[in-house]
């Protein structure tokens, strides 16, 4: 029986009446054979947020997805992907915006990256389909329902939005080049370490961007296709497209240089992203990086909690240990330092590293101002790099503009001039020298923190009384990396592997969760951490998911660490 006239005709209905009266409209599902309509949840005013939420279940019959496209997991992630996207232009291409006063009366849909992300909000079943999606009730500005415009939304809107949808799923080679996309770059990525590459750039890859606060590519005709030089050239294959040629970056200390405005940070922010399959069209579908890689940089005014940075610091000013550093306002070098430490604890076996980000102290330090200042506390990282890979299997990539203290210790130097690299490995180590001598005291990595039982308290105080407030997402310069913990308000802009605002929601549920676990045994932070991603392994996105936290994307536990350790109310155990 199809339900949506009546679902039309109750809207029309409270037309007038309090805006909570929308709220009767939970509990129940409208719709007919093709598709049923579910509110989950209800906006408290006209234009609030967050909007309301509802949740559609479409059936196999109306959308006919091949079933080559559910074969496998990437390539049911890949699909879900395809229809989020055709749902979101469809909303674009069929949904009238601001049918409502005060913002309100429109389909709110997600600013989807050009990466493909798990995702809660869209699930396959045997039932069919279900996606989730936000939209904002109309209302007036005194608080009243509009009826008839949200009949409208509903029953006019929506049906040519599906529409839309099903013909994404009928549209076999778009859909097909999407999954194609998705399961070639996880093949890539899987096959790096057999190769002992730690990242891959194709042949023909697009790496340029659209502008410094786009990650859509830049147009064609402005971008040099990238292409390797003989001597770093390797051949991937591909399930799909089959084989292809590119850059291949060994394991070990790889120094990239060049020019200004050569392309260099620009290769670095696509190995930090190609830890994710990309969109057909975005021009790096055929980088890939390993999974483990992190791109460290310095955080001026970042919380440390007590970590081990002694294999950079030693002999901090004012008495401070550098075996159990802590401060609520780094600078540059002991920042970067922590997170150094901390994500190697957290099993990061890439270290992406721009000369531009970084602390200069903390990566080298010149022969003449060694001589001018020798009781400097800092161990340069240039001085672990070749110890790093030895002992603790972690590569470096390091994009060097003006310092040239990397090339002596650097397996391999590639050089960019106007996006084009070449191998330039021996003229380097012929000017740089001999390379210096590692430390005498070897570097250790490891989480021997415990966390306090009081730790990721939701809650902030007005007055005397303590209120839980949701976890929510704020966004920073157009980047959504803050997270709004409680009383903490917590910057994520220097993890470059977000790229949604789900995942730092994902994390900010994730961390109510830390909560019980810490409540039932000792924890470090990175072993909570790791708990963490176990539990989303386990449970799914789903088992995240609260009445004010729906839309979530798969964060790494890399990135999840980086959140804990960040935490500036976090607390640690007394040492027994």
């Amino acid at each position: 029986m199809d339900t949506t006239k009546r679902l039309g005709e109750i809207l029309v209905a409270m037309d007038g009446e309090p805006f909570y009266a929308y709220r009767r409209l939970k509990g129940a599902a409208y719709g007919g054979p093709a598709y049923s309509l579910e509110f989950r949840h209800i906006q408290g005013s006209p234009g609030a947020f967050p909007a309301s939420v509802a949740r559609l279940v479409i059936s196999p019959a109306f959308l006919s997805l091949p079933s080559w496209a559910l074969e496998n997991p990437r390539r049911k992630l890949a699909a879900a992907d395809w229809l989020l996207r055709a749902f979101q232009d469809g909303v674009a291409a069929h949904a009238r915006a601001n049918r409502g006063e005060d913002g309100s009366g429109s389909f709110q849909p997600l600013a989807l990256p050009q990466q493909v992300l798990e995702r809660n909000l869209i699930r396959f079943s045997d039932e069919g389909v279900r996606l989730a999606f936000r939209l904002s009730l109309p209302g007036t500005r005194g608080g009243r329902i509009l009826g008839r415009q949200a009949r409208a939304m509903v029953v006019e809107d929506l049906p040519r939005v599906m529409d839309a949808v099903r013909e994404a799923a009928a549209e076999e080679k778009g859909l097909r080049r999407h999954c194609a996309a998705v399961e070639d770059a996880e093949s890539m990525a899987a096959r790096l370490q057999e190769k002992g590459l730690v990242a891959f750039i194709a042949d023909g890859a697009h790496l340029a961007r659209e502008s410094g606060v786009s990650d859509k590519p830049a147009p064609t005709g402005t971008v040099i296709p990238f292409a390797a030089p003989p001597r770093l050239a390797v051949e991937m294959n591909r399930p799909n497209a089959g084989p292809i040629r590119g850059l291949g970056i060994p394991a070990g200390v790889t120094a990239i240089v060049g020019g200004g405005f050569h392309g260099k940070s620009t290769v670095l922010a696509a190995l930090a992203k190609g830890v994710y399959p990309h969109i057909p069209g975005d021009g790096r579908q055929g980088v890939a990086t390993r999974r483990s890689a992190v791109l460290v940089r310095a955080e001026e005014g970042r919380a440390v909690h007590g970590v081990d940075i002694s294999a950079f610091m030693k002999d901090l000013p004012g008495g401070a240990d550098p075996k159990s550093f802590s401060t609520g306002n780094a600078s540059g070098s002991t920042g970067q330092a922590a997170s150094l430490a901390e994500a190697l604890a957290a099993g990061a076996r890439v270290l992406l590293i721009d000369e531009d980000t970084s602390a200069a102290n903390l990566l080298s330090r010149a022969g003449v101002m060694a001589r001018l200042v020798p009781d400097d506390p800092i161990t340069p990282l240039v001085a672990r790099v070749r110890e790093l890979h030895r002992r603790h299997g972690v590569s470096t990539v390091i994009i060097a503009g003006s310092s040239s203290a990397f090339l002596a210790v650097a397996d391999r130097v590639i050089r960019l001039s106007s996006y084009l690299p070449e191998d330039v490995t021996a003229e380097a180590k012929e000017i740089a020298g001999q390379a210096p001598p590692d430390p005498e005291k070897a570097a250790r990595f490891e989480d021997q923190r415990v966390l306090a039982a009081d730790n990721f308290d939701p809650s902030y105080r007005a007055g005397r009384l303590g209120r839980t407030i949701p976890v929510r997402v704020k966004s920073l310069r157009g980047r959504p990396r803050v997270l709004e913990y409680g009383e903490d308000l917590l910057d994520l802009e220097a993890q470059a592997a977000l790229v949604d605002e789900g995942q730092v929601a994902a994390i900010g549920q994730a961390l109510l969760k830390g909560r019980d676990l810490i409540g039932q045994s000792p924890l470090s932070p990175t072993e909570l951490a790791r708990r963490l991603g176990q539990f989303i392994d386990r449970e799914g996105l789903e088992g995240l998911e609260t009445k004010s936290m729906l839309f979530l994307a798969r964060p790494r536990g890399l990135e999840i660490t980086a959140a804990v350790n960040r935490l500036r109310s976090l607390a640690l155990a007394e040492p027994a």
